[in-house]
């Protein structure tokens, strides 16, 4: 954003070139807490010291011009060796603030998984029977197109309910903090 508009930023000076950079610093946070009377200020206090850490890393983008390159090695005292050219652009985390701004009429829609066809209600007041339609046909779900509370989720609470069920053994992985099969046992 800052490139596009570097005319504007500054007004009246001819922009020759751009490019991005980051530069990684080091320094080892050293806080005894024993003797520190208040750990918070002392931890801020070395944090802001931190910004001035002897450099590590400097990221350029690939396209970066080598007299820029050589003015940026020079003036931060850093080898060589401690330059890595990348693609461009660099660091596209920043971006993830636009996705939080509060504009819907930017953002999709909110998905809504469906129910498979094969595990839909049929008019009916009861839960369809899941065992049936799998006695009918395989059933393949594809998540999250097919809604999860009414296929696996309606499975495991019938097994369940079920008095010729001994046991349920599954394999979960890739579940988030707030998923209902995470919390359970």
């Amino acid at each position: 954003m800052i490139a596009a508009h570097l005319e504007e930023l500054f007004p009246g000076m001819e922009i020759l070139e751009h490019h991005a950079f980051r530069l990684t610093r080091n320094e080892d946070l050293e806080v005894e807490e024993d003797d520190a009377e208040n750990l918070l200020q002392a931890l801020e206090k070395e944090l802001m010291r931190r910004r001035f850490g002897p450099p590590v890393r400097l990221e350029v983008e690939e396209s970066i011009d080598r007299e820029v390159l050589d003015l940026l090695v020079r003036e931060l005292k850093i080898s060589e060796a401690e330059v890595y050219p990348l693609p461009g652009p660099l660091d596209l985390t920043g971006l993830f603030r636009i996705g939080s701004l509060d504009r819907p009429e930017l953002k999709y829609q909110k998905f809504i998984a469906g129910t498979h066809r094969d595990l839909a209600e049929v008019e009916s007041a009861s839960a369809p029977d899941v065992f049936a339609a799998l006695r009918n046909r395989d059933v393949l779900l594809h998540h999250p197109y097919d809604s999860f509370s009414t296929s696996v989720q309606r499975f495991l609470e019938q097994a369940a309910n079920d008095d010729d069920v001994l046991a349920i053994k599954q394999t979960l992985y890739r579940t988030s903090g707030d998923s209902r099969s995470s919390t359970r046992s």
